[in-house]
């Protein structure tokens, strides 16, 4: 499986998906750190995994078929908020393993039902908008107030796990580039980076971290869902490299509007 992979994706590509999703996971771990939860959440939602993989995708395929790989990737997202909270009430319960095994059931059922609406970003960012609105309220039950971060695993093992994490980024999405647009859309935005960043965190930092980490995502998926459905609206009329610098901008305006948010909310909390 591993051969096929590699023989059909260029070695420079899989390095460089490994590199961005291990620096993603590295990064949000320390900002958790730095930051706390709220900060931290925020920049889970950045896209740097699903950036790199669009980006390679448009090198191979047409834009209809990004297009509609990307509108199927919002209802992966869609899925991912099912995850982020299957996650939040395993984590109330049990420890990392069984939460992440929760949470990765959780992920499978929900692509498993969206994968047979039409390819359509509206119909995709309103459910998204859905799931978001139903995650949060049901989250409120398992929130716990965030508790100054404990030392955990030193810097060398967070680097390990993070390239762990890049690999298995790659061969996803290497994989899912022959997949159709369908299973390509939903497996690129598969919650691997989301995998990894909780599983590290709720190790590293404990119950009360992770939860109050995962609470925040919540909102900062919203950036990986503004990123393709604008990706898939704007590939419908612009050319491809331009159409995604337009999404990415997109992404990264609300992520900084979120950060800002979230800053003066924890100076609040705080005060």
């Amino acid at each position: 499986m591993l051969d096929t992979l590699l023989a059909a994706t260029p070695v420079t590509e899989l390095l460089f998906r490994m590199l961005t999703t291990g620096l993603v996971v590295i990064l949000v771990a320390l900002a958790v750190g730095w930051f706390g939860p709220l900060i931290g959440g925020a920049l889970a939602g950045l896209p740097i995994v699903l950036g790199p993989g669009f980006f390679f995708l448009l090198g191979r395929a047409s834009t209809e078929f990004a297009s509609e790989a990307a509108a199927y990737a919002v209802y992966s997202l869609s899925a991912t908020q099912i995850f982020t909270l299957a996650y939040l009430a395993s984590a109330s319960r049990t420890g990392a393993a069984g939460s992440i095994a929760a949470a990765t059931l959780a992920w499978f059922a929900g692509v498993g039902l969206l994968r047979m609406l039409p390819p359509s970003p509206w119909l995709g960012f309103t459910l998204f908008i859905a799931c978001t609105w139903l995650a949060r309220t049901i989250a409120h039950h398992f929130h716990r107030p965030a508790v100054k971060a404990r030392r955990g695993e030193s810097l060398a093992l967070l680097i390990l796990r993070g390239g762990l994490a890049g690999l298995l980024v790659a061969c996803v999405t290497a994989a899912a580039s022959q997949l159709g647009t369908e299973w390509s859309g939903l497996f690129m935005a598969y919650p691997i980076g989301y995998t990894v960043i909780a599983v590290t965190i709720h190790r590293q930092f404990g119950r009360d971290i992770v939860i109050s980490t995962l609470t925040s995502t919540l909102l900062g998926t919203a950036s990986l869902a503004v990123f393709c459905t604008s990706l898939s609206l704007a590939l419908r009329d612009l050319p491809a490299y331009v159409a995604f610098m337009l999404a990415l901008t997109a992404s990264l305006g609300f992520t900084t509007g979120l950060v800002v948010f979230n800053h003066f909310r924890a100076a609040r909390q705080s005060a």
